[in-house]
């Protein structure tokens, strides 16, 4: 039974989007901001998607389906194909042995740890520079695909918001890093990507007030004129609403799952000239980002199961939140 539990684990971790993103490494990196480039094929696809939907009225799974071929992960979504294969905007690939994962063995995390992850472009995710945020380009694919998730099951299904985030941190425990069978990483950062992901795909039409106030709604992108779908021209998306420090691993630190993957994640961090007074690795880097990031969450309610306070540690499986 362990072995079937331990195989099908495997086999879902490989099949998710599981990658890391290396906050602390980025920081001494030459970004160029990508924003613009970003929004102007997120706009662009927008309005594809809609033409392809002539025809159909405003049906709203219609509409969600056929955006979903554009916003989504590195496998199925055109934005992110074109950010991750096609040098469509600038973006930085970071070996992982020049990374903080640089001494990663299968122990610590499998899917980082393993041999063919030097050479995997899916195992550590390029960085990208939005406005004055580097994240990691998997920080796309968690508010595409784990952000649509929560909307739905938040918005249309009705579900608590605290039950929603319960969940996608089961599912960060699990298949999407934080476990040694994935990359050993429960990332904080995932986890408000994946929250200001549900944001985003709620502004797309724009249903419902913003979950952090009625004046934090940027919608909607997408209307329905005369029975059918329309861009809304006077409201262009614009990732640099969604991304900022909380996506930062740097500033919203990571917990691991286990003892000696801290030890070596912190040895990485020294070596990189992050230190305190007593040579302690530091993180976050930033202290005052974290307390913007819990001033700008708290009105949510849910600021504990997006912002890591405790800094570098091993995730609690059964209380981590």
């Amino acid at each position: 039974m362990k072995t079937t539990i331990l195989t099908a684990l495997l086999v879902l971790t490989h099949n998710s989007f599981a990658a890391e993103s290396d906050n602390f490494t980025a920081r001494q990196l030459p970004l160029v901001d990508a924003s613009e480039q970003v929004n102007t094929l997120a706009n662009k696809y927008l309005k594809t998607s809609i033409n392809n939907l002539a025809g159909s009225g405003c049906n709203e799974e219609a509409l969600y389906t056929e955006l979903r071929k554009v916003f989504a992960n590195h496998s199925s979504g055109e934005l992110t194909k074109d950010i991750l294969y096609k040098s469509a905007v600038p973006i930085y690939s970071l070996p992982i042995k020049k990374s903080v994962y640089e001494n990663w063995e299968v122990p610590d995390g499998y899917l980082l740890g393993k041999k063919s992850a030097a050479t995997s472009p899916l195992a550590l995710s390029p960085v990208i520079l939005i406005g004055d945020q580097a994240i990691g380009v998997d920080k796309f694919e968690h508010m595409f695909g784990m952000g649509f998730d929560y909307f739905t099951k938040h918005y249309t299904k009705g579900r608590n918001i605290k039950i929603v985030l319960n969940y996608g941190g089961a599912m960060e425990k699990t298949i999407l890093g934080g476990n040694v069978f994935a990359t050993g990483v429960f990332s904080y950062g995932d986890l408000s990507a994946n929250f200001n992901g549900m944001r985003f795909w709620n502004h797309m039409l724009q249903k419902n007030d913003d979950i952090l106030g009625a004046d934090q709604n940027l919608g909607p992108y997408v209307v329905c004129q005369n029975k059918k779908w329309a861009v809304n021209e006077k409201n262009p998306i614009d990732f640099k609403n969604y991304i900022d420090a909380s996506m930062d691993e740097s500033i919203n630190c990571s917990k691991f799952a286990g003892t000696k993957a801290i030890k070596k994640f912190r040895a990485s961090v020294i070596r990189r000239g992050y230190v305190d007074s007593q040579g302690h690795a530091v993180c976050p880097i930033e202290p005052e980002k974290l307390v913007e990031m819990k001033q700008k969450y708290k009105n949510s309610g849910v600021v504990n199961k997006i912002i890591n306070s405790d800094g570098i540690g091993r995730v609690n499986y059964f209380k981590e939140f």
